[in-house]
This record gives structure tokens, C-alpha cells and sequence, in this order.
């Protein structure tokens, strides 16, 4: 066998390591040198052509052009991004919300605000200020469930990224 070059997607990073899923199959690679040196790194979400080694294992030779990136959360080529923030414990902070929703909007990304823990404390009056702002918004419930379904009908079809502050019941919204 000999090695082979695919494109693929980035699905995730860790520790220097991408898996990138191309010709239906997940790859582990490691980047070239050259990335490093030119300051260059690879997100969640980039297309990428990589040399596919006899071993099974991956390196990514080149990131192909984005139409948009975030650095935090590293992600690139998104179509929305999800705003986690819980209603209570913690108290939602309207000051990171607006930082990630004007972010999202400059950089051409569709944001969804999700305010979790809507069965502990109502966040009505956070909702409508949001969907005033034309902002679509989600009342979920890990405990009963509300909104789960207008949350997976968002996902279908797009490419998504999940921020929020810690404690926001982010892992319960990923994990119904």
C-alpha cells in the first residue's frame, strides 16, 4: 500500500493531535512543522488535505481556505454558534453573552442563545431582550427535556460550535 492524499474534515484537536474524518473513515494526524512556523494552526472544522500513511495514521499537509474562524473556541468554517448560559447557578453573565453573540455576528456566524437550567429558574425576561435583539433563543431543561428538540431541529444540515461559561450545563445539553 501506499500512501495516500485525502481531504477531510477536522473534527477535534487534543494535544497536538486532529482527527480528521475523510472517505468515511476518522484518521489521528499530527500537523507538518511548517504550520508552526508560519504561526498557521489548524481548528475544529477545517478542511484539510492529509497524506495517509500505510500505518493508518495521518499527516495534515495543507488547511485549505477558511470563510470564517474563531479563536475562542478555536473553530473554523462554522454556520452557527451556540450560546450556552444557564439561568441560574451560575448567574447568566450578559456581559460573555453579548462578547460571543457580537463575535459570532462579525465574523458572519448565526448565533443561537441556549439558556439551560429552565426548569430550576425562568429566564423569560433574558429571553426577550435576546429575541428582541433578533436573537433566536432556547429554553432548555436537561431534567425535563424542554426545548431539546428546537435545539436538534437547529443542528440538522450545519456545522456548530458549543461556548458558554463553565457550569452553564453545557455537557447535559451535548450529552441528551
Amino acid at each position: 500500500m501506499m500512501d495516500d492524499v485525502k481531504q477531510g474534515l477536522i473534527l477535534k484537536g487534543i494535544g497536538g493531535f486532529y482527527y480528521v474524518e475523510a472517505a468515511e473513515m476518522v484518521y489521528e494526524c499530527k500537523t507538518r512543522g511548517i504550520f508552526r512556523k508560519r504561526g498557521a494552526a489548524p481548528y475544529a472544522g477545517d478542511w484539510v488535505n492529509i497524506l495517509i500513511k500505510e500505518d493508518g495514521t495521518g499527516t495534515i499537509e495543507d488547511i485549505l481556505p477558511r470563510k470564517n474562524q474563531m479563536v475562542r473556541p478555536p473553530v473554523a468554517n462554522i454556520d452557527q454558534l451556540m450560546v450556552v448560559a444557564a439561568t441560574c447557578e451560575p448567574s447568566p453573565s450578559t456581559l460573555v453573552i453579548d462578547k460571543m453573540i457580537a463575535l459570532a455576528v462579525d465574523r458572519g456566524i448565526e448565533p443561537i442563545l441556549v439558556l439551560t437550567k429552565a426548569d430550576l429558574r425562568d429566564g423569560e425576561a433574558l429571553e426577550e431582550i435576546y429575541r428582541r435583539a433578533g436573537i433566536r433563543t432556547i429554553a432548555f431543561s436537561a431534567v425535563t427535556r424542554q426545548g431539546l428538540e428546537e435545539v436538534k431541529s437547529c443542528l440538522s444540515g450545519k456545522v456548530t460550535a458549543f461556548t458558554g461559561n463553565s457550569q452553564g450545563a453545557e455537557s447535559s445539553l451535548l450529552t441528551c
